[in-house]
């Protein structure tokens, strides 16, 4: 084995890339080598589940956690303002309904928290009319 690795290190570097890309096992990211979970690891659906955030703009990213059948689709939508000073996060539970051919998210609750200089979240009272 170290006979092999030893001949390997004689290989171009591109060439070395283009037999790691081949295999699907080990990938180049960022000057370094990572493993990578295949696609026919039972992680790898776990991980194909996770969300993707929507970047809006500047300062904002939109977390969709959302769960449910066809019929019910209800969970939380994250909201993350980056401002200049603090970081405001609008946290709504929603329940999509649908009214004849129109499907919308009904907003069950809507809380507001900043996360102060003390790493806690607090949250925002509203309280003007």
């Amino acid at each position: 084995m170290t006979i092999l690795i030893e001949e390997f290190k004689k290989l171009p570097d591109v060439i070395i890339h283009n037999i790691i890309n081949y295999t699907d096992i080990v990938v180049y990211r960022n000057g370094k080598y990572i493993n990578r979970i295949l696609r026919q690891d039972k992680r790898y659906n776990v991980l194909k589940k996770i969300p993707i955030p929507i970047k809006v703009g500047l300062n904002k990213v939109i977390l969709k956690l959302l769960n449910g059948n066809y019929d019910y689709i209800h969970g939380y939508v994250l909201e993350y303002n980056f401002q200049l000073n603090y970081i405001k996060l609008t946290m709504k539970f929603v329940v999509r309904e649908t009214d004849g051919n129109d499907k919308y998210y009904d907003i069950m609750s809507n809380d507001t928290y900043i996360f102060d200089i003390n790493n806690r979240w607090l949250r925002f009272i509203n309280y003007s009319m």
